[in-house]
């Protein structure tokens, strides 16, 4: 009796160690913290010194995993949410959903990866990737100039015209060929004021050399684009964003180009941005450097330029930790310009 139970225990044993080899789930995130005096150009007369959240990157938290289904066929799923640090509230802000983030599922096999959810926009991922900054919501020049909202801001962001994920997404990425690969965003609008959304990317990487090209629209949409002195609403938004690296070894360079039509019954807005810059290992840290310059041309109003410069010292405690220094000036046509200063600690976990 006692050897049927151990053979028994045994063939049980056998029998659930390859389901857990099979399924993997990870929690992951990153807590960014900082010290910041803000001035931006297109707020002239709003300074401010305050602990905030996300200097080097949004903080978030979140799951994500595997499951092996044989064949070469796995299920991939993602739910992750911002939260400010500084107050520990979930989302960027109030409106955020729970999974802001992400929150999708799909499968990946050699024939490329299909998913559905709410997904990171194949734009926004080819402008973090082709700048110093990376993702930095308050020191990329092209974060500052296309995703951010604020009345006197060359670009808003609503509706889901520039948010860095879509809703109803559904996308597909082909496997890497020797370097090269594909996708293709697309996501109803199910009524909502986001309108329908469509998106192809090409991406290259060979070596140190590395560059993505990204076009996007969005028709029915409902943006209240603000300029002043005008409101205008807009319905259309077309966009192209080509962005290239280079690893010198002793230097990395950036390049990037982002260019955006809004338009409306009434009313066109055009944003074209460049931004270059690079990241010079400099001991046990890099120094980094991003400059950007958008022009925004809106029907029967006069154009407006925005430039900004970014310098920062990114110091590495460890391979999960680093502090940084960052120094931001920031200037607007027909406004004061403003400086940014900023030191913080983010660590990967």
């Amino acid at each position: 009796m006692k050897l049927q139970r151990a053979l028994s225990a045994g063939a049980l044993a056998m029998m659930v160690t390859p389901l857990h080899a099979q399924s993997n789930v990870q929690l992951f995130g990153i807590v960014d913290t900082m010290l910041y005096h803000k001035e931006l150009a297109s707020q002239p007369s709003a300074h401010s010194d305050r602990l905030d959240g996300g200097g080097m990157n949004t903080s978030f938290v979140g799951f994500r995993g595997t499951e092996d289904l044989g064949g070469g066929l796995r299920v991939r799923f993602e739910l992750s949410s911002f939260f400010r640090s500084d107050t520990g509230q979930f989302g960027r802000s109030d409106s955020d959903p729970f999974f802001s983030r992400s929150s999708w599922v799909g499968l990946q096999g050699g024939w490329g990866s299909f998913s559905m959810g709410r997904q990171t926009t194949l734009s926004f991922t080819n402008m973090w990737k082709h700048n110093a900054f990376g993702a930095s919501s308050s020191f990329n020049p092209s974060f500052l100039h296309n995703y951010l909202s604020s009345v006197t801001q060359p670009l808003l962001t609503g509706s889901g015209a520039t948010d860095s994920a879509w809703n109803n997404a559904i996308s597909y990425e082909t496997p890497d060929i020797g370097g090269m690969s594909g996708s293709i965003h697309y996501a109803p609008s199910e009524s909502s004021t986001a309108g329908r959304r469509a998106g192809a990317s090409l991406s290259f990487t060979r070596g140190a050399f590395s560059a993505g090209l990204v076009g996007e629209r969005i028709d029915s949409m409902s943006l209240n684009y603000a300029a002043p002195p005008t409101v205008a609403l807009m319905r259309e938004s077309r966009l192209w964003n080509l962005g290239a690296s280079y690893d010198l070894k002793f230097i990395k360079l950036y390049a990037q180009m982002i260019s955006t039509r809004l338009s409306s019954p009434t009313s066109d807005v055009d944003l074209d941005t460049v931004t270059v810059g690079g990241a010079l290992p400099a001991g046990p840290g890099k120094i980094l450097a991003s400059y950007g310059q958008t022009s925004r041309s809106q029907t029967r109003q006069a154009e407006v330029k925005r430039r900004t410069l970014s310098l920062a010292y990114d110091y590495n405690l460890s391979r999960r930790t680093d502090l940084y220094f960052v120094f931001m000036h920031d200037a607007l046509t027909s406004t004061s310009s403003g400086n940014g200063y900023a030191a913080g600690i983010r660590h990967r976990f």
